[in-house]
């Protein structure tokens, strides 16, 4: 019996930590699939440098189950900021751009967008992005300032990184844009902060700093918004890019957790009520 126990728990914590992973730091590019200017420095995962017109991708070079839910926990810091700035914003003083993004794809390890203020998502099919936004495009963007926090997609099509409907150049495009916040910290300030984003079947929040309250959530399934790998599958990893502005777009750790499958935490509850009836029998 005590066998059998403990061949049904370690069954139970492997189903547990799959598909789960920590970068405590980027010492070692193992697991990575590093685009464009993406690099590791100084034990950092450099999505670009404080230089112009740069754009670069970093992805988990495996594939997660994301449909039944995640929790991934990253913590970045934007420094050296410089360039052009912005001459539409009264007030504005602050150059550097253009941001990172969280990214969810089903397309493979090899994606990279647009940069400037594509943040090296924009185009990439069949995505989810959680942009992390630190400079105003405006009039054409619908961005409320150059400090913003949204959550991008339009299912399988092309990604894009503007918070309203329009038309270019590849024809009418419907609005991406499924929520979008202003945040009081200045994200591009040089300090490093602590991001989680959620996923719940049907609802994506996201956290900074305050890991008590979201600051941004939206009705997601992905399940029905992406065409998912085996129905389920998807990479993960982080977009960004630079333009006539620029700033280095640095991840200092990160970890990804997959919300246990019903069938793993089943077999673990039955497993601490075996070993309750052991005990009980023992005393007996």
């Amino acid at each position: 019996m005590l066998l059998r126990l403990t061949l049904l728990l370690s069954a139970a914590s492997t189903g547990l930590l799959a598909n789960s992973f920590t970068f405590a730091d980027f010492s070692s590019p193992a697991n990575l699939s590093l685009i464009g200017d993406a690099s590791l420095s100084s034990n950092l995962l450099r999505l670009t440098p404080a230089l112009e017109n740069k754009n670069g991708a970093a992805w988990y070079n495996s594939l997660v189950n994301v449909q039944d839910g995640f929790t991934s926990d990253f913590t970045f810091r934007i420094t050296e900021r410089g360039g052009y700035k912005p001459d539409w914003e009264e007030g504005v003083e602050n150059d550097g751009a253009d941001g990172f993004a969280f990214v969810v794809q089903a397309q493979g390890v090899n994606e990279l967008g647009l940069y400037a203020s594509g943040i090296g998502y924009y185009n990439i099919l069949n995505s989810l992005a959680v942009e992390f936004d630190t400079w105003a495009n405006k009039p054409s963007y619908c961005e409320p300032n150059g400090n913003h926090v949204a959550i991008q997609s339009l299912g399988t099509l092309m990604n894009r990184p503007e918070h309203c409907a329009g038309t270019e150049f590849d024809g009418t495009f419907t609005n991406p844009n499924l929520a979008i916040t202003t945040v009081p910290q200045e994200l591009s300030n040089g300090d490093a902060y602590n991001a989680r984003i959620v996923y719940t079947p049907g609802l994506l929040q996201v956290f900074l700093t305050d890991m008590s309250a979201p600051i941004l959530a939206a009705n997601v399934d992905l399940a029905s918004l992406l065409n998912l790998q085996d129905g389920q599958n998807a990479y993960i990893g982080f977009t960004s890019s630079t333009g006539g502005a620029w700033e280095n777009h640095d991840i200092i750790s990160w970890s990804y957790t997959e919300v246990p499958e019903p069938s793993t935490l089943v077999l673990i509850g039955a497993g601490l009520i075996a070993g309750g009836m052991i005990r009980r029998r023992r005393r007996a």
